[in-house]
């Protein structure tokens, strides 16, 4: 693992809030000269600490409509079932989450599809035609309440002010 030092940590918490700033404006929210700053983001590149950069896309916006969690629980546990799962659902586009979990079923799934029909035909004609599928349990999002993969890099991202305190929150006060 990569030590992080103070200021690997503001400009990792101002990349997460702004993917596309300037190198120059990061540098100066910094407090850095432009060229170290590049040296330090590709060094976190390089490390794996930073992954990768992309946009939020609104699922909505391109017409898909309802969003599920779906558990599924496979109908044994041993390395070929789970190879023969992963294999299958990597060509379904409406799979945007995978997560192995423990507890009583083995994936969770996050899905999208655009209506109704869309769902029963994605869970039956693509995970439950899945040989080594013995069960699944969709569970219809109706609302977000909270949508964030925004991680704490030591302490609180330059300029990004909390959304609501603790104790209001849990008090109900304004």
């Amino acid at each position: 693992m990569i030590e992080l030092d103070r200021i690997d940590r503001r400009i990792l918490a101002a990349l997460q809030d702004n993917g596309r700033i300037s190198t120059l404006e990061l540098a100066e929210k910094v407090g850095l000269s432009p060229t170290p700053c590049s040296r330090r983001i590709k060094r976190l590149e390089d490390a794996g600490v930073i992954e990768g950069y992309s946009a939020q896309i609104s699922p909505t916006a391109l017409g898909f409509g309802i969003c599920v969690m779906v558990s599924v629980k496979l109908a044994k546990q041993s390395p070929d079932a789970a190879s023969q799962f992963m294999t299958a659902i990597q060509g379904q586009p409406e799979i945007t989450e995978c997560l192995l979990v423990t507890g009583n079923v083995d994936y969770l799934l996050r899905v999208w599809v655009r209506d109704i029909e869309a769902l029963r035909t994605f869970i039956s004609a693509a995970l439950q035609a899945i040989p080594c599928v013995a069960e699944t349990s969709t569970m219809v999002i109706l609302d977000t309440q909270k949508s964030n993969q925004l991680l704490e890099i030591g302490g609180q991202a330059p300029g990004r002010k909390p959304r609501f305190s603790q104790a209001r929150h849990l008090s109900g006060s304004a």
